[in-house]
């Protein structure tokens, strides 16, 4: 039923965990597919140790998290597509609580859980009215909850080839991108059951050099906007990033962001300033 799609680079400390929280599920109609981005500690000799026949290692030179996502879900042999990245770690009932998510919501796609960060660390939440329910307003709720993250989505595979995969281009934000085409064509449905950790301590969360024009909010089109709502997500994800930018002095970062988004955020909106 489900094809789990773990990309893999330097987790040799992580990534038997990961693997093994995939085994823990009660539900247990799953794949395991393994793609190894040019992994140069262990890693590949952790994966290649778990005994399993619903595990496949999958090698390839290092192209990137997203060509390493890309090509899982090329090579899945089921129909829905889970994600899971090779340092965070899912709850046993993770798979158990998609499914009965799509048994109330059969007609849709796209399936979200919920997660908590590793440090427990505070989130917003909004209030709902029921435990699994339809996100009426993607752009519009994502502006303050975490709707959606990776380790937490499932989607039908039919769903990228109509979308598009991960944007190998990009190397910050990438995820979110994907999201956010998705969100555009399909109904997003979310449980608030929390099934997933993000470890915040795991080994090489970041592997790429900054490069602000492979990050999302750089390479964003205003023109492709569907809605005014997705169009203000945009401005309030370039203006924290501006807002970051010039908090942290990096301000060849800032001016190279503000130069290719300057019709659509102001300064006055990124120094939090009103007209008087």
């Amino acid at each position: 039923m489900f094809s789990v799609v773990i990309p893999l680079y330097n987790k040799e400390l992580s990534i038997r965990n990961t693997i093994q929280s995939v085994l823990n599920q009660t539900c247990q109609d799953f794949e395991i597919v393994v793609v190894n981005d040019g992994s140069t500690d262990n890693s590949a000799a952790v994966v290649e140790a778990i005994v399993d026949d619903r595990i496949r290692l999958i090698h390839q030179k290092n192209q990137g998290v997203s060509a390493a996502r890309n090509r899982g879900i090329e090579e899945a042999r089921c129909e829905w597509i889970a994600f899971l990245d090779g340092d965070d770690l899912w709850d046993k009932a993770h798979l158990q609580e998609i499914s009965l998510m799509m048994q109330k919501f059969p007609d849709d796609k796209v399936f979200v859980t919920s997660f908590e960060y590793s440090d427990k660390r505070a989130m917003f939440r909004h209030p709902r009215s029921e435990p699994i329910f339809k996100v009426q307003n993607y752009f519009k709720e994502a502006m303050k909850e975490s709707l959606m993250w990776t380790s937490i989505v499932v989607v039908h595979k039919s769903c990228v080839e109509v979308v598009g995969g991960f944007n190998e281009k990009l190397n910050r934000g990438e995820d979110l991108d994907l999201w956010a085409r998705l969100a555009r064509e399909y109904q997003v449905i979310k449980s608030e059951k929390v099934t997933a950790v993000y470890r915040v301590e795991a080994e090489n969360r970041s592997v790429s050099s900054f490069d602000t024009s492979k990050s999302r909010v750089f390479n964003y089109n205003f023109r492709d906007s569907k809605s005014p709502d997705e169009t203000l997500y945009y401005k309030n994800q370039i203006t924290n990033a501006l807002r970051s930018y010039l908090i942290s002095r990096r301000i060849s970062l800032f001016v190279k962001l503000y130069a290719t988004h300057y019709r659509y955020v102001s300064l006055l909106s990124i120094l939090k300033l009103k007209k008087s």
